[in-house]
């Protein structure tokens, strides 16, 4: 069986390069405080956040699906879903490192370490969940306040276009 050009040319290719791709390998300095950026931003906590609204929305499926079902089982969500969150915490950090490793340089995660342990650091630390929350809900809001004009626009395009809807 013959092989195709292309396939001889992409593989011709992926010899040539792949040791450039892998030149960039995570050294165990890198790793390290990749690791400690980690826990000092709180970024592994944030399954477990997630995990809370996560628990909340289920245990109002649940009861809503399922009225029959004890409370006090309801009420056990939030430990079962924690402990696993808690087992598997260290595959979520070896998911997340290789991310930081591919946008941050060694050099540049040394500045975020330095910034994030500043005074304005942990102040952005502090005020970043709750300020998501909140810009959440102006993205929100915002949105919802254009729907009447996105929809008088599509509506105008559609019959434009002899669509009616």
């Amino acid at each position: 069986m013959r092989l195709p050009a292309t396939w001889i040319l992409v593989a011709t290719l992926w010899g040539l390069f792949a040791p450039v791709a892998s030149a960039d390998e995570l050294s165990a300095e890198k790793r390290t405080d990749i690791e400690q950026l980690l826990v000092l931003t709180g970024a592994l906590t944030l399954g477990q956040q997630m995990a809370h609204s996560m628990t909340e929305q289920m245990s109002q499926a649940i009861k809503a699906a399922r009225p029959d079902i004890p409370q006090s089982l309801i009420d056990a969500l939030p430990h079962e879903i924690d402990a696993v969150i808690a087992a598997n915490l260290d595959s979520f950090k070896d998911a997340t490192i290789p991310l930081y490793h591919r946008y941050y340089s060694g050099p540049e995660i040394k500045e975020l370490l330095r910034f994030y342990a500043s005074d304005l650091g942990k102040k952005t630390i502090a005020v970043m969940p709750q300020m998501m929350q909140e810009s959440l809900a102006v993205g929100r809001a915002w949105g919802e306040s254009l729907a009447p004009q996105i929809q008088a626009r599509l509506r105008a395009r559609f019959q434009k276009a002899g669509v009616s809807i």
